[in-house]
């Protein structure tokens, strides 16, 4: 992904401790070349990440997949880089000519930008997660009326909930997080913020998503009662609950 080549904007999704800036790229990329497009990128533009993140320049990089359709011409692929800081945050240094021989083969070969579409990006911050590591991700699109309350509720109050869960092993999630949008912003943007809740298996995301007062314990109950979601959201909620999976992930040897 030659993303020095686009305006700068990927799921998350996957946060390693060192991310704590992330830059989302969204493309929409036709069926009948999907195939040619996941080679090309996991094979060829992969390296090119990985380099630049063992060169300390980026903290993390991947690719996920949209599951489903959510609507005709929506992204079905997002990239995901994420940088320390944005005084780290620097495309060019990753995508640079240097970087690009360490694939051994031309970019012209293997580019995707001619027969994909990019129809927006988003820089974001990381606020808060509970680290765990998971194959797909529930990513719920917020538009806050009141986001800094949005922000500090989810801190306060609901990653307690949602740490005690991923501990005890309980509704099959393995991770969670917040984050919020730095740019681009105003009354027209997509989102936000916005969380995700990390899970192994597609099962284990449906059970979620079901109906199930058997996952409204007590703990739940008492969250419930103390939330402020309905002043903070008051349209109804999230804009968009999607699940993504994830195609390839290259984080920094331990």
């Amino acid at each position: 992904m030659k993303s020095t080549l686009l305006t700068l904007f990927a799921f998350m999704i996957c946060f390693c401790s060192m991310g704590q800036v992330a830059y989302f790229q969204y493309r929409v990329v036709p069926a009948d070349r999907e195939s040619e497009f996941l080679d090309k990128e996991t094979n060829h533009w992969a390296k090119v990440a990985k380099t630049a993140i063992d060169q300390g320049k980026m903290a993390g990089w991947s690719l996920w997949r949209k599951v489903g359709v959510t609507e005709e011409g929506a992204p079905n692929y997002v990239f995901v880089n994420l940088y320390e800081s944005f005084e780290k945050a620097n495309p060019a240094e990753v995508w640079s000519a240097d970087n690009l021989k360490t694939m051994g083969i031309s970019p012209n070969l293997v580019e995707t930008n001619s027969f994909t579409k990019v129809p927006f990006d988003y820089w974001l911050q990381l606020e808060d997660m509970v680290e765990g590591d998971y194959k797909y991700a529930l990513v719920n699109y917020a538009m806050p009326k009141n986001r800094s309350g949005f922000i500090e509720e989810n801190k306060a109050l609901w990653k307690p909930l949602h740490e005690q869960n991923i501990k005890k092993g309980n509704l099959g999630m393995k991770s969670w997080g917040l984050m919020s949008v730095v740019y681009p912003r105003g009354s027209a943007a997509r989102f936000s913020a916005l969380t995700w809740d990390g899970f192994d298996t597609m099962a284990d995301v449906m059970n979620y998503l079901r109906y199930n007062p058997d996952g409204m314990d007590a703990a739940f109950q008492e969250v419930i009662s103390k939330s402020k979601m309905g002043e903070i959201m008051p349209e109804g909620g999230f804009e968009y609950s999607i699940i993504y999976e994830r195609v390839k992930r290259i984080a920094p040897q331990q």
